[in-house]
């Protein structure tokens, strides 16, 4: 048990601390390097200590309009797990969220992690949904490019279930994020005779540098080659040299495309 345990808000000399043991923490490695000056400059990163030394750490968003806290890059010093770290980082971003009036959380897991999956079942939060990333080479092809289809926010029916990735944060589709995708071309929507037959949407990542997201949330083979096709001219034309691709199909029938990863969106409804 801990018992000198604090929360408190970031210090630049956390970063030695908290990165020296998030070096190995999937088989590929761990992201928090690339994102830690990103979120230390932002409110959501909070650190737990113990003894003044940095055991932990969390990030969390808020998306207001969304009625969604995002909660990720939950990370505990081996030494100190399983004493209730994690636990007590996850309680203070919901208390966090109750305090803003926000109705749930949303964290990301990867399949293989079954202790944090296991941990968060028992906090009351359950899987919603298992998606899949795969990585592609950032190249300008020789694609025609296909002319997409004209979409209003009308024409979403399940609105519910939709959601899109920005900054590897599955967002719920909302009216005014579904207009600013719109208005910025980043949403790409195939129709046949009229219905909405493929959907997908690109974005640009605010914490992963150099990162172009591809959210594909429905569609055929076809549809979906073209989406990643566009998806790689306009990538190679912004000069990014990171393309990743989220969905809960289970295979893409595209060549060089990488390895996948599984992971698995868990909310509780506070």
């Amino acid at each position: 048990m801990l018992y000198l345990a604090k929360i408190r808000k970031p210090i630049q000399l956390d970063k030695e601390q908290i990165l020296d043991f998030c070096q190995n923490t999937f088989s590929w490695g761990d992201y928090i390097d690339e994102v830690w000056d990103s979120w230390y400059n932002n409110e959501g990163l909070v650190i737990i200590e113990e003894n003044e030394k940095a055991i932990g750490m969390a990030h969390g968003v808020i998306y207001q309009n969304e009625k969604m806290l995002w909660l990720e890059g939950i990370r505990v010093n081996e030494s100190y797990r399983k004493n209730g770290v994690a636990t007590c980082l996850i309680a203070h971003f919901e208390k966090k969220a109750k305090d803003s009036n926000i109705i749930r959380i949303n964290m990301l897991i990867e399949s293989e992690n079954t202790s944090s999956l296991s941990l968060v079942k028992k906090l009351g939060y359950q899987i919603i949904s298992k998606w899949n990333y795969f990585s592609l080479e950032c190249k300008k092809n020789d694609f025609v490019e296909t002319k997409f289809d004209t979409i209003s926010f009308n024409d979403l029916e399940d609105l519910k279930n939709m959601r899109f990735v920005e900054s590897w944060r599955w967002v719920p589709i909302t009216e005014t994020n579904f207009s600013e995708l719109n208005s910025n071309s980043n949403i790409l929507c195939i129709k046949r005779n009229g219905v909405i037959h493929s959907l997908g949407v690109i974005s640009e990542s605010n914490s992963f540098h150099d990162t172009m997201i591809l959210t594909i949330i429905f569609g055929n083979d076809d549809d979906i080659h073209k989406m990643i096709l566009h998806t790689q001219n306009i990538s190679s034309a912004k000069n990014y040299s990171k393309i990743r691709i989220l969905t809960e199909k289970e295979s893409l029938a595209i060549s060089n495309i990488g390895n996948k990863f599984p992971f698995y969106l868990v909310e509780k409804i506070l």
